[in-house]
């Protein structure tokens, strides 16, 4: 019987693509991958996370920052803040077990009597 070797289920590798010279640089793109393998399929993530320029002997790594996923999950975290915050405020709202709710709607309480 032949043994498969499973593939892990979590995979981050980083990729170069296809470099590109003019005016004595050359650019690579750089982009890392993220693969989460389970039984029924897999999903995968690949994103530009720098560009290398090297003129002469020096190599510039230049960062990508991701100004998009940044504000997204900003967005993301807020609106989970809002939940658990709002979650708790009617938790401390409501009455607890054993404790009697009173009605005072229709008793007016006059002062000028």
């Amino acid at each position: 019987m032949l043994q498969r070797l499973k593939a892990p289920a979590l995979q981050i590798s980083e990729t170069r693509g296809k470099s590109v010279t003019a005016f004595d640089r050359q650019t690579t793109p750089v982009g890392r991958v993220v693969q989460v393998r389970w039984p029924g399929g897999s999903f995968t993530w690949h994103r530009p996370v720098a560009v290398e320029v090297r003129q002469g002997d020096t190599i510039l790594r230049l960062p990508i920052h991701d100004v998009t996923f940044r504000a997204i999950g900003a967005i993301v975290l807020t609106g989970l803040a809002a939940v658990v915050l709002i979650s708790l405020l009617m938790r401390r709202a409501r009455p607890r077990e054993g404790e009697e709710q009173h009605d005072h709607r229709g008793e007016s309480e006059s002062t000028f009597n």
